[in-house]
C-alpha cells in the first residue's frame, strides 16, 4: 500500500480530494430535498390568516342568507388559502344583472379586514337552461382581488 502512494501520490490526493466533494454535494442534495418537504404548502402567504378566519358557521349563515333569495337554486362556498369561491346556481328567470347585484350583495358579508386580506371569486351558473341565447351568456366568472373595489367579470358573452 505504502509503494502503491508513493507512485501515485498525486492520484490518491485527487481522488481523497473528489469522494469528499461527491459527500458534500451529496449531503447538501439531500438536505434540500427533505427540507423542501417539510413546509407549508402555501409558503409565508398565509401570514396573519388567524385574524380573519373564514368559519363554518359563518360560510353556512352565508350559503342560508344566498338560498333565502328567490333567484338563488343552490350556492356553495369554499375557502382555499387566501381565495374565497362562491358558486352559485341561479334559477333560470335569473338576468345577469340580478346575479350580479346577489355577487355585490355577497361582498357586504365580509367586513373590510376579510376584504383586504381575501381574494373573492364567483361562479355563476343556471342548471336548467332552456333559450340557446341564455346559454352562451351563462357561466359568468367574476373576480375581486383583496383590497380592490371593483369585481371584474369575464366578458363571455357573444
Amino acid at each position: 500500500m505504502k509503494r502503491f502512494y508513493k507512485e501515485n501520490r498525486v492520484f490518491v490526493v485527487l481522488m481523497a480530494i473528489v469522494f469528499i466533494c461527491v459527500a458534500i454535494i451529496i449531503f447538501l442534495l439531500a438536505k434540500y430535498v427533505v427540507n423542501s418537504n417539510t413546509g407549508n404548502k402555501y409558503g409565508n402567504r398565509l401570514d396573519g390568516i388567524q385574524d380573519v378566519i373564514v368559519t363554518g358557521d359563518k360560510k353556512n349563515e352565508m350559503i342560508g342568507t344566498l338560498e333565502e333569495d328567490t333567484k338563488v337554486k343552490s350556492a356553495n362556498i369554499n375557502v382555499h388559502g387566501k381565495i374565497i369561491n362562491f358558486v352559485i346556481d341561479y334559477t333560470k328567470e335569473t338576468t345577469i344583472d340580478e346575479a350580479k347585484s346577489i355577487a355585490i350583495k355577497c361582498l357586504e358579508f365580509f367586513e373590510e379586514e376579510y376584504r383586504n386580506y381575501y381574494d373573492i371569486q364567483f361562479l355563476f351558473k343556471k342548471s336548467e337552461l332552456e333559450v340557446e341565447e341564455e346559454k352562451d351568456k351563462f357561466p359568468i366568472i367574476g373576480y375581486i382581488k383583496a383590497g380592490a373595489t371593483t369585481i371584474s367579470w369575464s366578458n363571455n358573452t357573444k
